[in-house]
């Protein structure tokens, strides 16, 4: 009876399932939003309409470097969303970037 291709296999496989649940689990995260200045409000930012909300961390809003908004380049928003444009988003590091996100 050969068992080691069968046991590589069932490895696969149950590495499959780990990857798929722990990218599923990623959900939504908590951001600051700086666009509007100091101080920064705290949003959540999920990548899927479909991703289940998070319980919002306890944290001290960092602040922000001087920046100018850039300009933003015409999109379509992705469906489920009406308009796309940059935010000035912080982690709770104080690390800061622009990015565009769509609601």
């Amino acid at each position: 009876m050969n068992i080691r291709p069968l046991s590589s296999g069932l490895v696969a496989v149950g590495l499959l399932i780990l990857a798929l649940s722990s990218e599923a689990a990623a959900g939504c995260r908590w951001t600051w939003d700086c666009t509007q200045g100091y101080p920064c409000r705290q949003v959540q930012v999920c990548d899927d309409a479909l991703d289940l909300p998070t319980i919002k961390p306890p944290e001290i809003s960092p602040i922000p470097s001087p920046t100018i908004k850039p300009i933003p380049a015409p999109t379509i928003p992705p469906i489920g969303t009406t308009q796309c444009q940059p935010q000035y988003l912080c982690d709770s590091r104080g690390n800061c970037r622009w990015q565009t996100v769509c609601q």
